[in-house]
């Protein structure tokens, strides 16, 4: 009877001490999947930033060799991704065929339109808000568009709220915060590290501070507008692709955004467009051929930012590459300072900090409240 009572209380102990084990190893792997989905989403963001930064960059010198056409500039991305993903979308189709629908006799059928209306309205929100962003360089310095630009998260935000139907704890509205005051912080830097308040806030761009206080206030606006559009850009990205797919995305969102932008540079751009082509003059300045690399480089930077963008936003969130893009400026100052004998300050360390940490704190929980299903 002992040896039984003995035998009972240890397959008890065994049982407690193995359900204890198992909790643990439960735990760690409940950890380590946490850290590996941070580390994973926090290398994409920076990957995004960089590719943001990139763009920058050739936008810059492009401006410096005179070559000012917004919307001519934008163009060759989007047509780029047309004949890119709807190659691939009719592949795909020829491969799997959708299945023939039985219409029951007498019965109306109404097409759905509403795909086509997202596509419309994802297409032309994208290409107004890089239009508004560069047309602001024309008329209010650097360091404002960079303070206006934030403005996109708190719009990504409350439309993922009611669009999206995401639910955010403190942790997020933290991260935010942070990812804010860095924003800041980086914006302080530009101002303490130039030299001469009468020229240029940013050599990166090569914009100076222009005097006219309606213009300055113009610019401004444009910007707030640019910052708006976008936040409302990336939660439309995300909306579509989780709905219909980041290949189909990808393809009519693009074709609008060519379309659009096609119509807007022939009736905005056209004149200078053509004596462009006619004399290889712009504004009076002669452009040298050394510009259709940056050209060509702008295209293929914003074509790979918008391909990983759109594979990768509905498994990280269009608020958290928001929050990651604020480090863009960062790595374009990186290269500013080779190219553009930009002055370097400590505090754009402090502020590349405190963007990662506020981003890293932002993904620790996931704002979600739908599965996530891969569509293509």
């Amino acid at each position: 009877m002992q040896e039984t009572v003995k035998k009972l209380n240890g397959k008890k102990e065994y049982d407690e001490l193995s359900s204890c084990m198992h909790s643990k190893i439960e735990g760690c792997r409940r950890i380590c999947g946490g850290a590996k989905h941070v580390c994973l989403v926090l290398f994409v963001g920076q990957i995004l930033a960089g590719l943001l930064g990139l763009s920058a960059v050739c936008a810059a010198m492009l401006s410096r060799l005179g070559f000012s056409l917004p919307l001519v500039q934008n163009i060759p991305h989007y047509l780029l991704l047309f004949l890119v993903f709807g190659t691939v979308q009719l592949c795909l189709r020829g491969l799997h065929p959708r299945p023939e629908m039985v219409i029951p006799e007498g019965k109306k059928v109404h097409t759905c339109s509403w795909p086509a209306l997202y596509y419309l309205m994802a297409g032309c929100v994208d290409l107004h808000a890089f239009w508004a962003t560069l047309a602001a360089y024309a008329y209010t310095n650097v360091t404002s568009i960079q303070l206006l630009d934030c403005l996109g998260i708190p719009t990504s935000m409350v439309l993922s709220y009611f669009l999206l139907s995401y639910r955010y704890a403190w942790t997020h509205y933290l991260g935010a915060g942070i990812c804010l005051f860095g924003a800041v912080l980086m914006i302080g830097a530009d101002i303490l590290a130039v030299t001469d308040q009468t020229t240029e806030l940013s050599a990166k761009t090569n914009i100076t501070m222009n005097s006219n206080r309606t213009q300055v206030l113009f610019g401004d606006l444009l910007a707030v507008l640019g910052a708006i559009l976008y936040g409302m850009s990336s939660v439309l990205q995300e909306h579509l692709t989780y709905k219909f797919g980041a290949v189909s995305y990808l393809t009519w969102f693009s074709l609008i955004g060519a379309l659009f932008g096609t119509v807007y540079s022939l009736i905005l751009e056209h004149g200078q467009l053509s004596t462009l082509i006619w004399t290889g003059l712009l504004n009076g300045k002669n452009i040298p051929m050394i510009s259709l690399l940056y050209y060509f480089g702008y295209a293929l930077s914003m074509f790979t930012l918008d391909f990983i963008m759109a594979f990768t936003i509905h498994r990280i969130s269009a608020v958290f590459i928001n929050l990651s893009l604020l480090s863009a400026d960062i790595w374009g100052l990186l290269a500013g300072i080779w190219l553009f004998q930009v002055q370097f300050h400590y505090l754009y360390f402090a502020s590349f900090f405190l963007i990662i940490a506020g981003a890293s704190l932002f993904a620790i929980r996931n704002a979600k409240s739908h599965p996530v299903t891969i569509h293509e």
